[in-house]
């Protein structure tokens, strides 16, 4: 009858920070293998996109292309960094707050990553087609800014609020990492 009831092995097996600490690990991991196969979905739908762009604007359908791409090289590196940092924590009491740092800081370095150099070349595909990054990008990304319209002056402000809201999703995710620390420190 013991065999049935698993909650007790698993909520044992929760209990060392260790485990929890290679879960949250392993999620990271497997949330970057998972935006691998979503970005080149995207990729591709981008470059259906692209092609029906009339010559003039096929370069700034490539440059938005290769914004994109290392945009999701950096996301998927820094999850995969932040992962590792994850697994080297000494698993002590007081563990999730050390935790919830390096989650806080992986999120929000993941997010400004790709809103800040989505926005660069959201910013460039502006300037070279006249039309919105949401031809491009179908449907349009809520984390982006939907500012701009498509001047040039329109692309230069999509940058520059892109841009801006990478630094304040950092600010914001480097301040709650802050809290944690803190709040680790206070519970000593």
């Amino acid at each position: 009858m013991e065999q049935i009831y698993f909650m007790r092995t698993l909520v044992d097996w929760l209990s060392e920070a260790q485990h929890v600490n290679r879960l949250v690990s392993t999620t990271l991991r497997e949330l970057a293998v998972l935006l691998v196969p979503y970005s080149l979905v995207v990729f591709f739908k981008a470059g259906k996109v692209l092609f029906e762009l009339p010559a003039t604007g096929i370069l700034g359908g490539i440059f938005f292309q290769m914004f994109f791409v290392v945009a999701m090289y950096c996301a998927v590196h820094d999850l995969f960094l932040r992962a590792r940092h994850i697994d080297a924590l000494p698993g002590k009491d007081f563990n999730m707050f050390p935790l919830a740092a390096l989650v806080f800081r992986a999120m929000g370095e993941t997010m400004a990553a790709i809103i800040g150099l989505l926005a660069i070349g959201g910013g460039i595909f502006v300037w070279f087609t006249g039309k919105g990054v949401a031809t491009i990008m179908n449907p349009f990304p809520r984390f982006l800014p939907a500012v701009g319209d498509t001047s040039f002056m329109g692309g230069i402000e999509f940058m520059v609020s892109g841009i801006l809201n990478a630094i304040a999703v950092l600010g914001v995710s480097y301040l709650a990492a802050e809290l944690m620390r803190l709040l680790e420190e206070k519970s000593r």
